[in-house]
């Protein structure tokens, strides 16, 4: 029977299909060479960087900032470790009423806080290595009731030999409030940070010794001479201070003889800033901080060390600001909901824990003492109990009133 052609066509190509089947089968088994995965990497130490929402002063996008320190006398072994293993010293400054170098370090990428504090400890100098922190002005989104609510008449005014501290943002001494007031200035700020508005260091200074002749804007211990030190810079997150600057201030404040202190600000938990509030409180300072406005229980920097007497905000019906953080270390309440403060041009109105603060930190001058103890039971014997008797984590002992002079 003759083939039909495309019968014929049709073997051929099932032939062809049939002999390549073998290589093609090989093609389908034979794996290509693996492509190393760039993403594994050896076991080498990584850096623990803290959480976005933790403010940190950075190096760069992803490289954080670290204050190491300790005693002055063993600063150099400290120092000689960690460089030996690859970190670099970017500035550093001798705090000597508190015993300290505060060290600012890039510590690389081949170390973690960790890993630097095990370095440290093994030198045996003393040294505490953590995030370079920033912190916040403890002050909350915008009556004449303050006076009135705490029992003060507006007459006790202060010898000028009384010395109050105040570690904030710029002070703008030619406003009306502070024109006839007492007020020294300095700046923690190395030349190239750039300073944040003088809006709140203004406000919490007039509420301790602002001189005015309406009495709207006169502070809680006019006559006093006030030491104001600029910690404030413009960061990353915003304005804040960090842990070097902090520390800068307190050792500023103890070197012109400046005793009782006001830090209206908050932030997160730092070895390093603890320990220079203990050297502090050591070296004499009695200091008096804002409990800040996180709305939680929250163990907060400088308000929770044992060192300092914490401040929460109570309004004109004596509620607490329901942003004020709380906890056990809250020692006293005092106004700070709507609080008349001086602005730009005139006064204003404001709120926050920052502002509750100062208004302690002038009756601790009034009721005197040389000690962080001594102060804060001077104040307690003054105070109107609130929300459960006795101490609580929301008011403290509760709100301060009737001193005197």
């Amino acid at each position: 029977m003759p083939s039909n052609p495309l019968i014929r066509l049709l073997q051929i190509v099932a032939l062809i299909i049939f002999a390549a089947l073998p290589s093609i089968a090989a093609a389908q088994i034979t794996a290509p060479a693996p492509v190393p995965n760039t993403s594994e990497r050896d076991d080498r130490p990584r850096p623990i960087w803290p959480e976005r929402d933790v403010d940190v002063a950075y190096l760069s996008r992803d490289r954080a900032e670290f204050v190491v320190s300790g005693p002055i006398s063993t600063a150099p072994i400290a120092i000689s470790a960690l460089e030996d293993a690859g970190a670099r010293l970017i500035s550093s400054r001798d705090l000597v009423p508190l015993d300290r170098r505060m060290m600012v370090f890039d510590i690389g990428r081949q170390l973690d806080r960790g890993v630097a504090q095990r370095l440290l400890d093994r030198t045996g100098s003393g040294h505490r290595v953590d995030f370079n922190n920033l912190y916040q002005f403890a002050q909350g989104a915008p009556r004449l009731y303050a006076s009135s609510l705490i029992g003060d008449s507006g007459a006790c005014r202060q010898r000028q030999t009384q010395k109050i501290g105040l570690i904030d943002g710029p002070v703008d001494v030619t406003h009306p409030a502070l024109q006839q007031a007492s007020v020294t200035t300095q700046t923690a700020l190395f030349g190239d940070q750039r300073a944040s508005g003088a809006r709140h260091g203004t406000a919490v200074a007039a509420l301790i010794v602002g001189e005015d002749p309406n009495d709207t804007l006169l502070g809680y211990a006019p006559g006093a001479h006030l030491f104001a030190m600029n910690a404030f810079a413009r960061e990353h997150s915003g304005v804040a201070a960090d842990v070097d600057r902090i520390a800068a201030s307190l050792s500023w404040m103890l070197s012109n003889d400046v005793h009782l202190i006001n830090m209206s600000f908050a932030g997160p938990p730092n070895l390093v800033l603890a320990d220079i509030l203990t050297q502090a409180e050591q070296a004499g300072a009695i200091m008096i901080a804002a409990a800040g406005n996180g709305g939680r229980d929250a163990d907060t920097l400088p308000a929770v060390s044992p060192s300092v007497i914490a401040v929460t905000a109570v309004d004109a019906a004596m509620r607490r600001y329901r942003s004020a953080n709380w906890g056990d270390h809250i020692a006293f309440a005092a106004p700070g909901v709507d609080i008349y403060v001086a602005r730009p041009n005139g006064g204003g109105y404001a709120t926050g824990t920052s502002y509750a603060a100062p208004i302690i930190t002038a009756l601790a001058a009034r009721v005197g003492g040389n000690s962080v103890g001594v102060v804060r039971e001077r104040l307690r014997t003054q105070t109107v109990d609130l929300g459960d008797p006795g101490h609580d984590p929301q008011y403290g002992w509760g709100l301060v009133r009737d001193i005197g002079c």
